[in-house]
């Protein structure tokens, strides 16, 4: 029946954590800032001495933990040695729950992810926490923010248009015109056989003309993407050169705080040597005239 209950008092002080505190004795123990704390243990029914103890020494937070409020049973609010930035909370003892796109104990790290997911259809930038998708020239971004979709410009219509005509009127050509009998009683008109050519080879001209425009916009376009992703790791590499340049300034800076530290000990030992040397001249002086006085 004891052990049950010092059982049950075991539970109920882990859940609210919280640490004996005062002088060490049998059980578990450990020393954090400053003071020494241990975990209560399954005590024998008997054991009335180390009862005393326990009641003398008293309650505390354990360490990582604080309460709530004054008033708050139990020491249920995690401690974060370094402040959770970014947005993000600490959830217990110097662990923090990090929002979207960051991460690390204290979520001081931001995560890139055009490289982890890449979410984008074909240019993306990575920001602070999240991401920004762009598209190439000659499209546009949906309505999710990702996805792309070429545009529909003046020349692709004329295209399809073209097209749709050749292709409507070869078919009225194949189902209707009927084989060509050279006869004298019905001669064929070959002009307007010709001129009926001509038109169709205006048209594919008119076609190829258009595509090869439109191979010409997709050929900038693609040079366009090769600039600015060459711009994209100029800055990646002036960011990396900059955060080079603060480590060198912070090495700099701790340099000459070591310098002053090795000018300051040289003027410690520079006024340690005078004292020695004026010792010796006392010394030396004395010397003399206690031979002076024996002679």
């Amino acid at each position: 029946m004891a052990r049950t209950y010092y059982y049950i008092r075991f539970l109920v002080f882990r859940r609210r954590r919280v640490c004996w505190s005062g002088s060490k004795t049998s059980g578990s123990s450990a020393s954090s800032s400053g003071f020494n704390y241990r975990q209560p243990r399954l005590q024998s029914f008997g054991d009335q001495q180390q009862q005393q103890q326990q009641q003398a020494a008293g309650l505390v937070c354990c360490p990582g933990w604080t309460q709530v409020t004054r008033l708050s049973f139990g020491c249920n609010k995690p401690l974060c040695s370094v402040a959770c930035q970014n947005g993000g909370v600490c959830s217990s003892p110097n662990r923090c729950a990090c929002p979207r796109g960051f991460t690390g104990s204290y979520c001081q790290t931001d995560i890139d992810e055009c490289v982890s997911e890449k979410p984008c259809d074909q240019i993306c930038i990575n920001t602070a926490g999240s991401f920004e998708c762009y598209c190439r020239s000659g499209y546009n971004l949906q309505a999710d923010r990702q996805s792309c979709r070429r545009n529909v410009t003046e020349d692709d219509d004329v295209v399809a248009l073209e097209a749709r005509d050749l292709i409507g009127d070869f078919g009225k050509d194949s189902t209707t015109r009927r084989p060509l009998l050279r006869d004298t009683e019905n001669d064929v008109n070959e002009t307007e056989e010709e001129g009926s050519y001509e038109a169709l080879l205006r048209r594919l001209e008119k076609m190829e003309k258009v595509l090869a425009k439109s191979k010409k916009r997709d050929a900038e376009a693609g040079e366009i993407v090769t600039k600015i992703a060459a711009a994209i790791n100029s800055i990646d590499e002036i960011r990396r050169s900059v955060q080079d340049m603060h480590l060198m300034q912070q090495e700099i800076y701790e340099l000459r705080n070591k310098v002053k530290l090795y000018e300051y000990e040289s003027r410690k030992i520079q006024h340690l040597s005078n004292k020695v040397v004026d010792l010796e001249n006392i010394l030396r002086l004395r010397c003399r005239s206690n031979m002076y006085f024996r002679k």
